[in-house]
């Protein structure tokens, strides 16, 4: 799985298949003390400019096979799409 995986985010992030409305990627492992994570222990998460930008990269071939492969090897999985409002304290 590791050579398929790496191959194709090798594509994903090649400069001409980079999304036109995706603006940062991060990635990370739960570390909190509260062991409230419900099993679910890594994030990954890709901010876009807007909801087309959404849409181009969800439809785009390199990501659905990326889809294809990574989801099979996951037992459980959350996705979800959401437009971030700014909290000001």
């Amino acid at each position: 799985m590791v050579p398929a995986f790496l191959a194709i985010m090798s594509r994903l992030s090649k400069p001409h298949v980079m999304f036109r409305f995706t603006t940062t990627k991060t990635r990370g492992k739960d570390v909190s003390i509260e062991n409230m994570h419900q099993g679910f222990t890594h994030v990954f998460e890709s901010t876009f400019e807007s909801v087309e930008g959404i849409a181009e990269y969800v439809s785009h071939p390199a990501h659905v096979e990326f889809a294809n492969l990574f989801l099979s090897y996951l037992e459980k999985v959350i996705v979800f799409d959401y437009k971030p409002i700014t909290v000001h304290l």
